[in-house]
């Protein structure tokens, strides 16, 4: 009862004593067009999962691509890395053992010889060892992330799912050329590593308190950082060298003096 006649009289008594014109600060009124630079813009309409899908295959107006993609394409680089190191001793060990076994009543005209075409052999086994495994290692996890991110970017969440499907679908693909009994017994392989994978990841993950999207911006962000220090050391480089350039060609302007085309 007291309450809401107490208030009246507070509106009367702050109209009589503010001035006409003033807003009283207390009053709560947002407007539509403000908003708070601490908090990013939410966009008026949510966003679907091909809407998602579809900015992670596209690029920006720097012809960058999105950052899900740079990080498929580092597993990708990743996984040929160490393809070509693990194709690469394999086929150079075999090799050297082939040429040892092979070549013990080879007459050669000198140590030498022997040790070049050792080395030869050795050399050519392994790029042949590197390259075989290579593609493969790196197009397969390449694969493998790519279907994973973009699953988990469709769903906007992380879970075993996108491991199981991706690793079902490499499996397949792996074995596929060995008939469908292959594909299907590499689809349930690929399948069961995956789970158990993606279990540990998830587990990890929500012990640590942290998510593969943060993951990936960290990644992004030592990309950035790389590439800008990379270009800032060429511009450092660049702006030493045209200095150096810039006086000796002022030297040689200010000995033989300036000469105009006609002259020249």
């Amino acid at each position: 009862m007291f309450r809401p006649f107490n208030r009246r009289i507070f509106y009367k008594t702050a109209q009589r004593l503010i001035p006409s014109g003033v807003i009283i600060p207390f009053i709560k009124s947002n407007n539509e067009n403000d908003y708070n630079l601490l908090e990013p813009l939410k966009s008026p309409a949510a966003k679907t999962g091909w809407d998602r899908v579809k900015e992670m295959y596209s690029t920006n107006d720097s012809d960058e691509v999105s950052l899900e993609m740079h990080n498929v394409l580092q597993a990708s680089m990743v996984g040929v890395f160490f393809g070509v190191i693990y194709g690469g001793f394999m086929k150079s060990r075999d090799a050297y053992l082939y040429f040892l076994e092979n070549n013990q009543a080879t007459i050669f005209k000198s140590t030498f010889e022997a040790k070049k075409k050792l080395q030869d052999y050795v050399t050519i086994a392994f790029a042949k060892g590197g390259y075989k495994w290579g593609w493969r290692l790196g197009f397969f996890t390449g694969l493998y992330s790519l279907v994973a991110t973009t699953i988990s970017v469709y769903r906007d969440k992380n879970s075993v799912l996108e491991y199981v499907v991706a690793g079902t679908i490499t499996g397949a693909i792996y074995k596929c050329n060995l008939g469908l009994a292959a594909s299907m017994v590499g689809a349930g392989l690929g399948a069961a590593l995956s789970l158990v994978g993606g279990i540990c990841i998830i587990a990890v993950l929500k012990i640590s308190g942290v998510s593969m999207a943060d993951i990936r911006k960290s990644l992004y962000t030592i990309k950035e950082t790389r590439q800008k220090y990379y270009n800032k050391g060429l511009e450092s480089a660049s702006s030493e060298k045209n200095d150096a350039l810039t006086r000796n060609h002022d030297e040689i302007i200010e000995a033989k003096g300036e000469k105009t085309i006609e002259q020249i």
